[in-house]
């Protein structure tokens, strides 16, 4: 009867007080919300590859800042060392054409190639049928199989794959469960590795007549395969490294010599990846962004306990003669305190409520927005559950029986009168919740301004080109490749079309290019990569500094454009000779990859007309539906079977930034989110603060003091604390963010005004806050 007469007052409490709980049960609720689904969040991104039955094992080889190796590599390792007990090399293609069993071509995506083992590995198991053993069959997974063949057991079924302009009729021999979102490999079809070959012979096909497309990819001189062994658990991993660097005495090219090879942990594979080659073939997570998402999750919950604990000081304090009375009809100390936790205990249950559903609409915003799709094994776990319930209940606990300790022991003259002791150290308590609450928040809204700037110079700031109105489309097959000429003749006749050139690549694109020049005596110089075709370097907005850029192709003595930084480094200039090449002119340096990655030594080469690989057309922006439309039918005539893509050169770089940008936009948000709660303790502070000083308010107005400045004296006494958090937040805010901008080579400048920017918003925030409670104190 005693607990639910308890019960019944503190309802009763909260109802009367409807402000501080609605604010304190939200906030909380808000804070509860965040901090799961941050912790779901770092807990999907530190899971990945752990479901492999022998993960601790399984090692990756890397060669140099490379994760691609030689084909006989894992192999000839399985064969001359016992240490390695198992092994499966992996290739891929992020994209393919197919026929669909309605008899139309269609694109899809992470087409794999892969030894038979590589299921029993990864313990990703087989719904039917078997591994792909020949290059004419194929294992699909279970998403695949209900794609394009519905309930119809897909086993026996062909599907007919374009593969180095050919078209290859595949088996289905299996169908494997879908790898899990926590596998750093996801692809949707696992053929036979040896048909990675053809893959390697269409990219050579790309190069045009930089390209070989008679040299096999299975041998020791082309490194292009992830390879995994399996280490028995006492051998060394360093050791073995070691030893397997004899096999580069097998390679032709020699300048490799000074590359090492290393293991990497598979457990490392997503989060530290990001400086290595080839990531073309697997997910790639980020370690500082996890920093990142870690240290908002603790700012929250620090603002969410303080908040609680300030919030149901302020409703303790409305209730001040309240308690004197209950005291003065005999209530012992013991029982005020009960029922101070209970009613404590009853808000932060309350707030699994709001937390539920921020969880909730969360999940589907992260999925959404960083392409994920978080375990929810997190959510259905009980033990999660309890350890929520149980930090709810400890919040609760801790904060009544600090509040209740405190207010219980005050006299009963003192609670009649509305005065509480101890209030000059209640007050410095005050002012330095107020400081952390307001350097958190100066934090916060400066690292939102900068990691926003920072994403957006990236994909618009300098980057040497100029990409508005540029539309982008691909030569796949090599009708198109010997029609670029009489393709260029019809777009150039359509309104709008202001220029439009053809190369292989076109800026910006992930992995490099290695450029070796060379002389007939074998002198060599390697470069990073660009071939482009006459009239690209003007399309594309690229300076030429010295000389010219290139003109009609020509048959001959090879010409090359250098950027400045080659220029630079082998003292050259527009008409020397570099090698057995003519430097025609030397071009601006432009980002042809990442802003992560400092612009390298680059040699431009010009491209036959005839082995283009690409298109790019510049236009008014005015007609392009047109454009569009004929270059679509000029495609359909040439090569039918072709699917037709283009896309604007804007759209490419934003994507390119995709995964920076969703990131960004998940630290904004909860960044956003954590200052919202910031600025609920700062409600809870001066609602605190302003309830102290009702009887001296009333004793100034008494004596003349108008509502003004009753409003300049509150005010001016949380600005001059909001002064000191930002002296005590810049720095700390310069010093964070400039780690942060680490990770970019090139960088937003961290401006004054950011910090300006945020400085005066939290002043702005205490302005209102304070004198919207001081004018109606006063």
């Amino acid at each position: 009867m005693l607990i639910i007469s308890n019960l019944k007052n503190a309802i009763r409490s909260i109802s009367r007080n409807k402000v501080q709980s609605f604010i304190s049960i939200i906030g909380l609720g808000i804070g509860l919300g965040c901090i799961i689904l941050l912790l779901a969040l770092i807990l999907h991104e530190k899971s990945f590859d752990r479901f492999i039955p022998d993960h601790r094992n399984l090692y990756r080889i890397v060669f140099g800042q490379s994760a691609l190796t030689q084909y006989p590599l894992a192999e000839k390792m399985k064969e001359e060392f016992p240490e390695v007990k198992d092994f499966f090399r992996f290739n891929q293609t992020n994209s393919i054409e197919l026929r669909n069993p309605k008899n139309e071509m269609v694109r899809d995506r992470n087409f794999g190639f892969s030894d038979p083992s590589v299921f029993k590995i990864l313990g990703v198991r087989l719904i039917s049928g078997a591994p792909a053993t020949s290059i004419s069959d194929v294992a699909i997974s279970e998403t695949t199989a209900r794609k394009y063949f519905g309930n119809i057991p897909p086993m026996g079924s062909v599907l007919q794959v374009k593969l180095n302009d050919s078209i290859i009729n595949m088996t289905v021999s299996g169908v494997f469960r879908d790898f899990p979102s926590n596998s750093t490999l996801n692809p949707m079809f696992i053929a036979d590795i040896k048909l990675a070959e053809k893959l390697n012979m269409q990219f050579q096909k790309t190069l045009g007549d930089y390209g070989n497309e008679r040299n096999s990819s299975l041998n020791w001189n082309y490194s292009e395969f992830l390879s995994f062994v399996i280490v028995d658990k006492n051998a060394d991993s360093k050791s073995l490294a070691a030893k397997i660097g004899k096999y580069k005495e097998l390679m032709d090219n020699k300048d490799i010599k000074n590359l090492e090879y290393s293991l990497q942990p598979v457990r490392d594979i997503y989060l530290k990846s990001e400086n290595l080659g080839g990531g073309r073939f697997w997910r790639v997570g980020n370690a500082s962004e996890l920093k990142y998402y870690e240290a908002i999750s603790i700012l929250i919950l620090l603002i969410s306990a303080l908040n609680y604990i300030l919030l149901t000081r302020a409703a303790i304090s409305e209730r001040l003669h309240e308690l004197g009375t209950r005291k003065v009809f005999g209530a012992s100390e013991r029982t005020l305190r009960k029922e101070i936790i209970l009613e404590a205990n009853l808000v932060a249950v309350l707030s699994l409520i709001p937390a539920a559903f921020v969880i909730d609409s969360g999940i589907s915003f992260i999925d959404t927005t960083l392409n994920k799709t978080l375990s929810t094994d997190i959510f259905s776990n009980p033990a999660m559950w309890l350890l929520l319930i149980s930090v709810v209940l400890f919040t609760g606990t801790l904060s009544g029986f600090l509040i209740g300790y405190n207010y219980s022991r005050i006299p009963v003259d003192n609670l009649l009168s509305g005065i509480s002791s101890g209030d000059s150290g209640s007050n410095r308590w005050n002012y330095s919740f107020l400081m952390l609450h307001f350097t958190i928040f100066i934090i916060l809204v400066s690292g939102v301004i900068a990691v926003s700037r920072q994403i957006k110079y990236s994909m618009t700031g300098y980057i040497g080109i100029n990409p508005e109105n540029v539309l982008v489309t691909r030569l796949n097959t090599d009708e198109l490749r010997k029609s670029f000429t009489a393709i260029c003749d019809e777009v150039k006749k359509i309104p709008g079309v202001e220029r439009i050139a053809g190369g292989t690549f076109i800026p910006p694109f992930g992995n490099y290019l290695p450029v070796n020049l060379a002389t007939p005596e074998g002198k060599k110089e390697r470069f990073d990569g660009l071939i482009m075709g006459e009239g690209m370097i003007e399309l594309l907005g690229i300076e030429v500094i010295d000389g010219s850029s290139f003109g009609p192709y020509k048959p001959g003595p090879p010409e090359v454009l250098f950027n400045e930084s080659s220029a630079k480094i082998h003292n050259v200039k527009a008409g020397d000779n570099f090698l057995a090449f003519r430097v025609k002119g030397i071009v601006r340096d432009f980002h042809a990859h990442s802003l992560h990655t400092l612009i390298q030594p680059m040699v431009i080469l010009q491209q036959n007309p005839d082995r283009m690989g690409l298109i790019a057309i510049k236009t008014s922006g005015n007609n392009d539906e047109a454009i569009i439309k004929r270059l679509r039918e000029l495609y359909n005539q040439i090569s039918p079977d072709e699917i037709f893509e283009t896309s604007y050169l804007t759209d490419d770089i934003e994507n390119f930034y995709g995964q920076e940008s969703n990131q960004s936009r998940i630290i904004t948000a909860f960044s956003a989110l954590a200052a919202i709660l910031a600025v609920m303790g700062l409600f809870g502070i001066s609602l605190i603060t302003i309830s102290k000083r009702k009887k001296e308010i009333g004793i100034r107005k008494v004596n003349g003091a108008s509502i003004a400045e009753v409003l300049l004296m509150l005010n001016v006494d949380f600005i001059k604390w909001v002064l000191v958090s930002i002296v005590i937040a810049v720095p700390a805010s310069i010093y964070l963010f400039s780690k942060w901008l680490e990770r970019f080579a090139y960088r937003a400048e961290l401006s004054w005004w950011i910090f300006g920017l945020a400085g005066l918003s939290a002043i702005s925030i205490a302005l209102l806050t304070v004198s919207w409670q001081s004018w109606r104190a006063a």
